[in-house]
């Protein structure tokens, strides 16, 4: 009776000391909604909100519209990425105004906006 015991208070104490699993992170949507907070404040005015490129300010240029698919550079990820960091007349270029980190949530935005998805 005291073995029986003894095992159902270990196995008592087992299951309460169990970690529980948590549930995954989706990373992706966290660094597309940082990217999308970074691009609202940097890049919305040039760009627009949606990403329309219809904006007074940049409106007549070819490449402001991020929707239809006409990319400066190649449309890549890395392409984006160094088009943020370099620019190209007449987008400013971002390369030490946004760390590494906001550059990738940027690129990560730029692309969900790109292909259709709804950050």
């Amino acid at each position: 009776m005291r073995r029986r015991l003894a095992l159902l208070v270990l196995a008592a104490a087992a299951t309460a000391c169990r970690e529980e699993v948590l549930p995954e992170a989706d990373g992706r949507g966290r660094e597309v909604a940082a990217g999308q907070k970074i691009f609202d404040r940097k890049c919305a005015s040039c760009h627009s909100v949606r990403g329309d490129g219809n904006t007074i300010v940049a409106g007549k240029f070819p490449y402001a519209n991020l929707l239809d698919g006409k990319w400066r550079g190649d449309g890549t990820a890395s392409g984006i990425e160094r088009q943020i960091r370099e620019g190209h007349d007449p987008m400013p270029k971002f390369q030490g105004k946004l760390t590494d980190e906001e550059i990738r949530q940027t690129v990560a935005y730029v692309r969900e906006l790109a292909e259709g998805g709804k950050p």
